[in-house]
């Protein structure tokens, strides 16, 4: 079975991808974002017949194994969490007063 391991690590211009010596990248959305389209490219090489993994390099250089095909659900249950963890909490608008009819007591 081929490989397709995707690693995803931050460099001075930004979060970036790489796969067999290819680089891509940067990736505007930072680590989220590049390990969001890396779990992408891997669930589709799977797919393809691929043994496809993504692995995240931390800040200290260790890497670590974040995603694998077939083991893994896809989208990522953690996907939801960095998504939700990135996006600004919205107050809920309350809903508008309801009209009463003429005659009817509320």
């Amino acid at each position: 079975m081929a490989q397709a391991h995707y690693l995803v690590a931050k460099r001075a211009s930004g979060w970036f991808i790489t796969m067999e010596g290819e680089r891509y990248g940067p990736f505007t959305g930072g680590r989220i974002g590049a390990v969001t389209v890396a779990v992408q490219a891997a669930q589709q090489a799977g797919k393809d017949g691929h043994n496809a993994r993504v692995h995240l390099r931390d800040p200290d250089g260790s890497v670590r194994t974040v995603w694998t095909f077939g083991v893994d659900s896809y989208p990522p249950r953690w996907s939801e969490q960095l998504r939700d963890a990135a996006l600004p909490r919205r107050d809920r608008v309350p809903p508008p007063p309801r009209a009463l009819k003429v005659g009817t007591a509320p």
